[in-house]
């Protein structure tokens, strides 16, 4: 009966925070997303700005034609050039709020966002091949299905000469504690802590730039940044 007793109460905290997770996710990840990118904001627009510098597949003066995957809270519109055509592309419409209200506060309605793909990022249904300058992924490879399709996919609707920014949070295989506790969090909460650097590594993008970056706060604890 103890023991009974004892597993009852090791899992009220899991089962409590999987409830809130459910009914709470929407509101709770963006709250986590914010303070995630509102720490790596000095880094992103460096990373921003060579990235865009590199990209060939573009005429001057004209608008370019950018897809984001896994639009989030809409934290990458501020670094958007001027004038450009936004694709969107996300498995949930749950997050189309937290969308308009960061058009609104980075006062980006210059931006023209001229098509919204419910799709899982292995599909891209209704994206033509070679059809995008610019392609941008942040934190989104730890919950997709398959890795490889979403790279290949990348890939296929990028323009020769095109470019790909990605930041996603990684395994930490140097620091052990820190490695437990991603395991943890990946068992409570079901966000996968993976080898980033691998993964994209295996990927067909034919020139690729990895950089590690960490966080500055309590979330340097559990996350460790591979940014391109």
């Amino acid at each position: 009966m103890f023991w009974i007793y004892l597993i009852g109460v090791m899992l009220m905290p899991i089962i409590a925070l999987k409830l809130f997770m459910k009914y709470f996710s929407g509101t709770f990840l963006s709250l986590i997303m914010k303070l995630m990118h509102s720490n790596i904001e000095t880094v992103k627009t460096k990373l921003f700005d060579e990235a865009i510098s590199k990209i060939k597949s573009n005429k001057k003066n004209e608008r370019l034609e950018i897809l984001e995957l896994g639009i989030g809270t809409g934290e990458n519109f501020r670094h958007f050039p001027k004038g450009s055509n936004v694709t969107i592309l996300d498995k949930t419409d749950l997050f189309l709020p937290y969308l308009n209200e960061s058009i609104k506060k980075n006062n980006r309605n210059d931006l023209n966002v001229s098509k919204l793909v419910v799709s899982k990022a292995e599909e891209m249904v209704g994206i033509e091949s070679d059809s995008m300058d610019l392609v941008v992924h942040t934190f989104i490879l730890c919950s997709v299905d398959d890795h490889l399709k979403v790279m290949n996919q990348v890939y296929r609707v990028l323009k020769p000469g095109g470019v790909c920014i990605f930041m996603e949070h990684s395994i930490d295989n140097e620091n052990k504690p820190r490695k437990i506790l991603q395991k943890i969090m990946t068992v409570v909460l079901g966000d996968r802590f993976l080898d980033m650097r691998k993964i994209i590594s295996s990927g067909p993008l034919e020139e690729l730039q990895l950089k590690n970056y960490e966080m500055n706060n309590i979330l340097a604890v559990i996350l460790q940044e591979v940014l391109s």
